[in-house]
């Protein structure tokens, strides 16, 4: 057998030595087909933020059902309301929906969301392989990297390791998609930049990564960056510099119906005050580096197995020639730098574009993306170590070298896997068993809309449980609408879960809270009356005018900024001002150096309801997702307020005619209502200028597809201009 250079990407293996290739992704792969076999077929609801990935789907597919725009609609569940794809990636959501359909709905929702999701888990090692190998990386490199890959065990978390992904760990189903694009996009770059050729691959793997993850594509722009200057010369600069402009520029204009209503409206995306610090600022350098070299980053809870393969491949990247080591040395001291965070770089982050709302934690991703290609090079210095062998007894030396290797992460992943399956099932045993959990929920369903109660992690609620099931998580998973706990706290008003009063009736109303579920040893205030008891739970209701009352607006303030309009929120809520009616209208987002400045409207009226004396009427005649239609009567001209979370794309017609809404306390939509009977609508709507976007998008990837070699010919013009 001739020997070859397996540092060359081109080289070639004899047949033992592809069987030994094969044997090392195939291992992995096949020991995690079997450990994530619970994930499709024991239907658990979620414990983490698939809950909410789920809900989104549901609530997707319900909107394509029903004639709305799948692509922007109301998510009532969650935060009070929020239009969740107006602001956050919705491409993995929507392959779920549309793969349903294709299946002709003959496999239910639940089954084909997590089918995806374990699929995408499976498919994992082919995407790094495949990637590494149009990036110039050796067969060998690449198989090592791709069974490393999936055996990742982290700590800090928030990577590609599947603790990121199981029914025990966190749920973040979009990352699951972007870990994929992340290297589809660079090794499809790779070949634009290098070749001209692959645009239209390039533009979609990037079009799909900004509808998958908005941090993603942000690393995406830092990398390629990287990737241009690596190959950078003065004969290529033209060309290099065109073919990534062009790029850009297609997948920009693909994924504008996104990203530009969003820049427009960001003042309406919450920053959350409560959100971990470490979460924006990351954790600084020594702390990251502490963990890089104890095996914290890559072998959490085990030997630093793929830490050393790590250690080998920066050492063979040093001592290397060929492009692809440097990129992965560069990719990795870039990303790890800027993992460090604010705790190391101060103010210096704040050069970075959007730097004010990144979330540093997350670049995470970029450091174990570069530490999979530097592990591939470390496993492939092992493979030349055994060059005095040949033929088969080399292949068969590797092979064993490397199964060894795994070894003990493979007994570490099997313990995670095995536990995350004893919580599955004694959750669900948990479900099945507890009848006084589900005549809870019987009854919830056959009652009048409003937001039900279960507690919170702080209080009571983290006992209201079903094995590690909390009620408030099955709120979320059945789709019944909750003031907590927020999960991502995307709405202005979301954190005001978290100081909900339970013991205050004008809590119960301001919120629309109509039901609460609590353990039956805890004692409850008078004023809530018990509707549903059992032996473990007591469902009971509270006294509410509904999705909407009369308002007595007080004041106006011109609020600027998030902080001051939260501080303004929460000084409101936990007054006197609920109880009594009195809100405050906000001018919101105003001028800069208006923020706080208030002026007097007036006050709580001297007898009857507030906002309307003579009493008035409200019935509440249709509560839909997107939309609340309302039978409302007053003596006087009034201020009606919805109890849902203000959005510019909400719209309110009286009678017919347009009316004009406003922000009012806690971020609720007001609207002022004539005298006299009127019938109200409010709907939200998806501004027309996003569907036009989103059918320039749709033709601007139509063409990029037909027109992909005139396209390379235009490059070429440009890159020849002057």
């Amino acid at each position: 057998m001739t020997r070859t250079n397996s540092m060359a990407p081109g080289a070639a293996y004899g047949r033992w030595a592809r069987v030994a290739l094969l044997l090392l992704v195939l291992v992995p792969t096949a020991f995690h087909a079997k450990a994530l076999l619970p994930e499709i077929f024991l239907p658990v609801p979620s414990l983490n933020d698939d809950a909410v990935h789920y809900l989104l789907v549901q609530r997707a597919s319900e909107a394509l059902a029903g004639g709305e725009n799948p692509f922007d609609h109301w998510v009532p569940e969650l935060e009070f309301g929020f239009p969740w794809f107006f602001y956050y990636q919705h491409l993995p959501h929507l392959a779920v929906v549309f793969l349903h359909r294709l299946l002709l709905k003959q496999v239910d929702l639940l089954t084909v969301f997590n089918l995806i999701r374990d699929l995408l888990l499976l498919a994992f090692p082919l995407t790094v392989y495949w990637s590494m190998r149009r990036l110039q990386f050796s067969a060998v490199a690449a198989a090592v990297s791709a069974s490393g890959a999936t055996l990742l065990s982290s700590s800090p978390a928030y990577g590609f390791d599947y603790n990121s992904y199981a029914w025990r760990g966190l749920g973040m189903y979009t990352q699951l998609w972007a870990m994929h694009l992340f290297f589809i996009a660079l090794a499809c770059l790779h070949e634009v930049l290098d070749r001209g050729k692959g645009f239209a691959a390039a533009v979609v793997a990037s079009s799909m990564l900004a509808l998958s993850h908005l941090i993603y594509v942000y690393m995406m722009a830092v990398t390629a960056i990287v990737l241009l200057l690596l190959g950078l010369n003065r004969a290529n600069a033209r060309p290099r510099i065109a073919r990534l402009a062009v790029t850009g520029a297609l997948g920009a204009a693909i994924s504008s119906y996104f990203w530009l209503p969003l820049a427009f409206s960001h003042a309406y995306l919450n920053a959350s005050p409560y959100l971990q610090r470490f979460k924006y600022d990351s954790f600084g350098a020594r702390e990251i580096l502490t963990r890089l070299v104890n095996g914290d980053l890559l072998d959490s809870g085990r030997l630093p197995v793929l830490t050393i393969l790590l250690a080998l491949g920066i050492a063979a990247a040093l001592l290397a020639s060929t492009r692809a080591a440097r990129l992965a040395l560069a990719l990795f001291l870039l990303w790890l730098a800027l993992f460090f965070g604010r705790p190391t770089w101060g103010r210096l982050v704040d050069l970075l574009p959007m730097a004010k709302g990144l979330l540093f934690h997350r670049f995470i991703g970029g450091v174990h993306l570069a530490a999979i290609l530097l592990i591939g090079l470390g496993g492939e210095w092992v493979w030349q170590r055994l060059g005095s062998l040949s033929g088969r007894w080399r292949a068969a030396a590797a092979a064993l070298v490397f199964l060894a290797v795994m070894v003990p992460a493979l007994r570490e992943r099997q313990e995670f896997y095995s536990l995350n399956r004893q919580w599955m099932e004694r959750s669900r045993r948990a479900l099945v068993t507890d009848g006084d959990g589900r005549a809870i929920f019987s009854a919830l369903e056959e009652l009048p809309p409003g937001r039900v109660y279960a507690g919170l992690y702080g209080n009571w609620g983290k006992d209201l449980k079903f094995g590690d099931l909390h009620f408030f998580n099955l709120l979320t998973f059945y789709r019944m609408a909750a003031p907590g706990p927020p999960y991502p706290s995307f709405s202005l008003n979301a954190d005001l879960a978290f100081h909900f009063n339970e013991r205050d009736l004008a809590h119960y109303n301001l919120f629309n809270v109509r039901y609460l579920i609590a353990p039956s040893r805890v004692t409850m205030p008078e004023f809530l009356r018990r509707i549903k008891e059992t032996p473990r739970y007591i469902l009971y209701q509270a006294e509410t005018d509904g999705y909407a009352s009369f308002a007595a607006v007080t004041e106006t303030r011109k609020i600027g900024s998030q902080s001051a309009l939260f501080v303004q929120n929460l000084s409101w809520l936990t007054g006197s001002d609920p109880a009594g009616g009195r809100f405050s209208r906000y001018d919101y987002p105003a001028a800069r150096g208006t923020s706080g400045s208030a002026e007097n409207t007036g006050g709580s009226p001297p007898n009857g309801r507030p906002g309307c004396p003579g009493g008035g009427k409200i019935t509440e005649e249709r509560v839909l997702p997107s939309s609340i239609a309302l039978q409302v009567e007053c003596p006087e001209a009034t201020t009606l307020v919805l109890k849902v979370t203000y959005h510019p794309n909400w719209r309110v017609t009286i009678d017919g005619r347009d009316g004009l809404p406003f922000m009012l306390s806690p971020s609720f939509i007001g609207v002022e209502v004539p005298a006299g009977p009127h019938k109200i609508r409010a709907e939200y709507r998806s501004p027309l200028y996003k569907t036009a976007l989103l059918l320039f998008g749709a033709c601007t990837l139509l063409a990029t597809i037909c027109f992909r070699r005139q396209l390379a010919r235009f490059e070429g013009l440009l890159a020849s201009s002057p």
